[in-house]
C-alpha cells in the first residue's frame, strides 16, 4: 500500500504570526519531505518491477532434459533472489512507514521550522538547529533547547528496538578555546550533551550514542551565511537495522 505525505499546512502561518524566515524553512522541509518520500516510492516500485520480472522468467521456464541439472541451478537462483528482492521490498516499505510516521508526530516542531526530517545517506535524520539548542560557543542547551529535545524524546522512546546516533556538527569558523580547541570537541560535547537529555527523558541508554563531526560533514555550503546556519545543527540519526543495511547497500550501488 502506498502512503503519500499530505499537504502542510502553511496557508494560515503567516496570518498566525509565524515569521517569515520560519514559514520558508517550513515549506523548504515540507518539499524535501515529499522529494525523499517520492524517492522511496520510486524504490519499491522498482523492487515491485524486479519481483514480477523473475516471476515471469520463472513462470515461462522450459526444462529441456538435455541440460536439466543446469536448468535447476538457475531456477534455484532466482528463487533466492526473489526471496532476496521481496524482503527488501518489505524493509523498504517498512522504512517509507517509518518516514511517515516520524514526519506526522514532529509535524509541530517542523511546521515552526524547529527541526526537520529528512532522508540523508540513505538514512533517517532528524536535524534541530543549534542557533535554537545553544548559545554561540556553549556547550550547555537553553532552555528552548530544553524543551525541544524533550519532546523529540517522547517521539523517540516509543520506537522500539531502534538505535539512535546523535551527531554534533559546526559551521567552519573556527573555535579556539582552552575548553574548546577545535570544532572537534565543541561538536562532540553538543552530542553529548543532547544525548544525556535524551536518556533522562526516557530513551534507553542502549540505544543512544553520540558522535562529534565538527564542520567537516556539512549539510549544505559554508560560502553564504544560511549555509553556515544550516550546518550548525544536531543530528539524530535512526542507526539503520539488518533488513535496512541491506536495503543500503543495494541503494548505493
Amino acid at each position: 500500500m502506498r502512503r503519500h505525505l499530505l499537504a502542510l499546512p502553511f496557508l494560515f502561518l503567516i496570518g498566525c504570526g509565524i515569521p517569515k524566515d520560519q514559514y520558508d524553512a517550513a515549506v523548504a522541509d515540507a518539499n524535501a519531505q515529499k522529494t525523499q518520500r517520492a524517492a522511496l516510492e520510486q524504490h519499491i516500485t522498482e523492487l515491485d518491477k524486479q519481483i514480477a520480472d523473475l516471476q515471469k522468467e520463472n513462470g515461462e521456464f522450459k526444462l529441456k532434459v538435455s541440460d536439466a541439472e543446469n536448468v535447476m541451478k538457475k531456477q534455484g537462483l532466482e528463487l533466492t533472489e526473489l526471496a532476496e528482492l521481496r524482503r527488501q521490498k518489505q524493509a523498504a516499505e517498512a522504512r517509507a512507514k517509518l518516514f511517515d510516521d516520524l514526519v506526522a508526530k514532529l509535524r509541530k516542531m517542523t511546521d515552526a521550522g524547529k527541526m526537520s526530517v529528512a532522508i540523508r545517506r540513505g538514512q533517517i535524520v532528524l536535524a534541530l538547529d543549534t542557533d535554537v539548542l545553544f548559545d554561540p560557543g556553549k556547550p550547555e542547551l537553553k532552555k528552548e533547547g530544553q524543551a525541544e529535545i524533550a519532546e523529540v524524546a517522547k517521539v523517540l522512546a516509543t520506537l522500539q528496538g531502534r538505535r539512535f546516533q546523535v551527531a554534533g556538527h559546526t559551521d567552519n569558523a573556527p573555535i579556539r578555546t582552552s575548553q574548546f580547541p577545535s570544532n572537534w570537541e565543541l561538536s562532540t560535547a553538543r552530542a553529548l550533551t543532547v544525548t544525556k537529555l535524551l536518556a533522562k527523558e526516557g530513551v534507553p541508554n542502549e540505544q543512544l550514542s553520540a558522535a562529534g563531526y565538527a564542520e567537516f560533514d556539512p549539510a549544505e555550503s559554508n560560502a553564504t551565511p544560511q549555509g553556515k546556519a544550516k550546518n550548525r545543527r544536531i543530528e539524530i540519526v535512526l542507526v539503520p537495522n539488518v533488513e535496512e543495511l541491506g536495503l543500503q547497500k543495494l541503494a548505493n550501488k
